[in-house]
Order: C-alpha cells, then sequence, then structure tokens
C-alpha cells in the first residue's frame, strides 16, 4: 500500500506536468489505484469491529479516494492526502531513524508527510488558479510553495487571483505551524533521546487476536520480551503488557521489540475486567510473572499468580500459559488449574550455579542454547501425519542430516521423555524439542 500511494501521487503529478498527449494514460492509471483503494478501504470497513473507529481512522482517506469530487480539476489534488497514509506505514515499516531521534520516528514522519502534502497541494493549486501568470508552470509553482512554506512569505512573485493568495497564505501558517512543532519534536527527542515510543500500532486493543498477554513485571520482564521478540518469532506477533504501574513499565529493550506490536495496559490482572480489556480470551499464550512493581510478600506474589492463572485458564481453556513462582509448594494449584510450564526462578538459578562447579563450562552452553539470539536453541517440532509410524532412531537421523538438529525429547499426551529410546514410534501430532540454529519444520 505505501508503494502504490507513493506512485498514485507521482501519477497525479505526472497528469499536471506531462505533455497533452500523455495525460490520458495517466489519468487512466490513477483512476485504476484509486479504485484498487477503494476496494481496500471496503475490506477495511467491512472486517472493522467498530464502524465509527474505522471512520475516524480512515476519514482523509475516504476523501482522499471519493468519485464523487474527481470531475472537479482543482480538487484532484486531495488523493495528495493519501500520503498520510504513507507516512503513518512508513512509520511502522521503516528501520530507526538517528540515535538522536530514537522514539521520535512516528513525529518525524508525520511532519515529512505534511510538508510534502502541502508543497504538492499548493503547487497544484497554485498552476491551476495562476496558470495565465509566472506559477503557471507546475516546476515554478512548487518552487514558490516550499520557498514561501519556509520563509513565511511570497517569494519571488505574488499570486495575482484570490485563490492563489489564499493558497499563498496557508503555505505561510502551515510553514509557521510547522516550524514549531519540529522545535518542539527536536527539543523533546534531545531531552528524552531515550524514551519508548509506542503509541503507533498496528491495530487497537481489541481487535488483537493470537497475541501474548504478559501478566506482571519483575526484573526479568526485559528478558522476557526480548526473547518473544527475538529471532525465529512472527514479524506480526503482539504483545500486551498488563501491570498495577500507572506508568509504562522501565527496562524494555526498544532496540530489541517492535514497539508498534507492544501494548501497555495498566490494572489488577486478577480481576476478570482487566483480563478480558488484554484480550485473554482470544490470545495464544500468556506469560504470568511474579509482580514485583508493589510491595508485597512472597506468599502474596505467588497467591496473586494462582489466582490470575485460574480465572485465565476459566475464561480461555485452550490458552497455554507459563507462569513464574517464587515457591515451588504452589505447582501442584497451578498444575490443577491447568497451566502448562511453571518455573521457579531461584531453584533454577540454584541448579546452575551448582551444576557449573560440578561441571565446568556448563554455564557457556546454557547461555546459548537458552536464548534464540545467537547460535543454537531449543525449538518445538510437531510430528506431521506422514512421519507417523517413524522411530526415533530414523527422525534424530533425518534431524542431524538435513536439519543440524539435535532431538531432545518427544512428547506424546502428558508424558515428555528426554533422551526417548531409539526403538519408540511416534505418532501424528506428538511433539519433539530439538536443538537448532533455527526453527526446523519436518
Amino acid at each position: 500500500m505505501l508503494l502504490l500511494i507513493v506512485l498514485s501521487v507521482a501519477l497525479l503529478v505526472g497528469e499536471v506536468t506531462a505533455p497533452m498527449a500523455m495525460r490520458p494514460a495517466l489519468e487512466f492509471a490513477g483512476h485504476v489505484l484509486t479504485a484498487v483503494f477503494v476496494v481496500e478501504l471496503s475490506l477495511r470497513y467491512w472486517v472493522a469491529r467498530k464502524k465509527s473507529r474505522f471512520f475516524r481512522r480512515y476519514w482523509l482517506d475516504i476523501l482522499a479516494v471519493m468519485p464523487v469530487i474527481r470531475p472537479l480539476r482543482v480538487l484532484r489534488v486531495l488523493r495528495v492526502l493519501r500520503l498520510f497514509r504513507a507516512g503513518v506505514l512508513m512509520s511502522r515499516r521503516g528501520g530507526r531513524y538517528t540515535q538522536l531521534f530514537r522514539g521520535r520516528s512516528g513525529e518525524l514522519t508525520t511532519l515529512a508527510s505534511i510538508t510534502a502534502a502541502m508543497v504538492l497541494m499548493g503547487a497544484m493549486v497554485l498552476q491551476s488558479v495562476e496558470s495565465g501568470g509566472d506559477l503557471g508552470n507546475f516546476e515554478a509553482a512548487v518552487w514558490f510553495s516550499m520557498l514561501s512554506l519556509i520563509a513565511g512569505e511570497p517569494v519571488g512573485t505574488t499570486p495575482t487571483t484570490v485563490a492563489g493568495r489564499l493558497t499563498t497564505l496557508s503555505l505561510m501558517v502551515g510553514g509557521l505551524t510547522i516550524f514549531g512543532m519540529f522545535v518542539a519534536t527536536a527539543s523533546a527527542s534531545m531531552v528524552s533521546r531515550f524514551s519508548s515510543r509506542m503509541e503507533v500500532h498496528e491495530l487497537d486493543l481489541d481487535e488483537l487476536e493470537n497475541h501474548i498477554v504478559v501478566l506482571g513485571w519483575n526484573r526479568s520482564g526485559p528478558t522476557v520480551l526480548a526473547e518473544l521478540f527475538g529471532p525465529g518469532s512472527a514479524p506480526d506477533l503482539a504483545v500486551v503488557v498488563v501491570s498495577e504501574s500507572e506508568e509504562r513499565v522501565e527496562g524494555i529493550p526498544m532496540d530489541r521489540v517492535r514497539p508498534e506490536y507492544l501494548y501497555y495496559l495498566s490494572g489488577d490482572y486478577t480481576r476478570v475486567e482487566v483480563l478480558e480489556e488484554a484480550g485473554i480470551g482470544v490470545a495464544k499464550a500468556a506469560v504470568l510473572l511474579a509482580d514485583e512493581t508493589r510491595e508485597r510478600s512472597v506468599q502474596d506474589i505467588d497467591a496473586r499468580t494462582v489466582l490470575a492463572a485460574l480465572t485465565i485458564e476459566r475464561l480461555n481453556p485452550s490458552i497455554f500459559t507459563c507462569a513464574e513462582l517464587t515457591n515451588r509448594q504452589n505447582e501442584s494449584m497451578l498444575k490443577s488449574a491447568g497451566v502448562e510450564e511453571i518455573v521457579v526462578g531461584e531453584w533454577y538459578a540454584g541448579v546452575v550455579l551448582g551444576s557449573s562447579v560440578r561441571t565446568r563450562g556448563i554455564v557457556g552452553v546454557m547461555d546459548e542454547i537458552l536464548t534464540a539470539d545467537h547460535g543454537n536453541g531449543f525449538h518445538t517440532v510437531r510430528v506431521p501425519a506422514a512421519f507417523e509410524g517413524r522411530t526415533i532412531a530414523e527422525l534424530h537421523l533425518l534431524l542431524v542430516q538435513e536439519h543440524e538438529a539435535i532431538l531432545v525429547s518427544h512428547k506424546t499426551g502428558d508424558e515428555t521423555t528426554v533422551n526417548p529410546p531409539p526403538g519408540r514410534v511416534v505418532r501424528d501430532g506428538d511433539e519433539l524439542v530439538v536443538l537448532a540454529r533455527g526453527r526446523v519444520r519436518l
């Protein structure tokens, strides 16, 4: 859509500047692209859950493609309004700006879109209404619009028509506004160069599906987000962080996450209405952290985790839930609630420390295999129907030869076996945990 919008504006400029013999073809191509935009907006309206929000979000785009105004030659310039949508898409998809303006790319892209739209629209209007004067040439009209917007006054000549003067006045006022916005944005960027930017989202919170909900926050939260957005994750994976803190949680590694897919919700995640607002009913996974945003005892922290897990499993029995505990004594309650994975952070830390003394070098191995950022890591592979009846030995050989992967465990039903016997037969739907450099598909 970004490329089509830019192409549409380029065709509009071509209609104004190209020789008369080429203009019908350019105009026809512009009509074709407008029809594509109409289909796109119609589909967005059809799937929108809230129609009023659709009109609030896309009213400029609707105005730019309205066929009733196309016969009016001067109003063709409204197609330039699509540049604002292009600016939003560029802000979502584009790379990072310089370190100075990190966190302000959305604002800078918006300013650039507004500037380009004002210059192009002003030049087209001036060329149409001042066809008999110095601004009858499109190139001269563009330079006049650009310089007048920057200088805040007419540069080089003065329009002779009322419409031309009003357009010039609009450019002058717009230039002052844009300059003020740019100064404010640059100042804010230099003061808070490391601030987070989470305002530009692909969807609103109630439109999310198959997302991941992170409930609670502690010092391991940034690492959790970095792994969720790490290599191998889905490019459109959305993550919602729910915390009792009224302000956004700190420590989020913005260089490793995708801000447009990271949402924050303030509220008590043990309450049903907060979980429903986070979309827990349509989420694919939930991560319960031992919440440290408030001063609580260890028993209270685990009690809130158990209560939240029970509520989550009741609202969405098919969700995959991973919970962190501070005390393993509460593990049985989470298992009875249907929580699939339970992590006791302090216990694992003790195991690693003890094992590092007994087996030297194990920490370096675990540093590599427990993260997807670099080297090898653990990946889950589902056995397809075509491999039913094969043995573990056959799969192990296949994984080594074709995927450079090592088979670690085999899960069938609720039974998981690490280093399974080579003669065991696998079934359709079984899960294998493999050690590989990337995701493996059988």
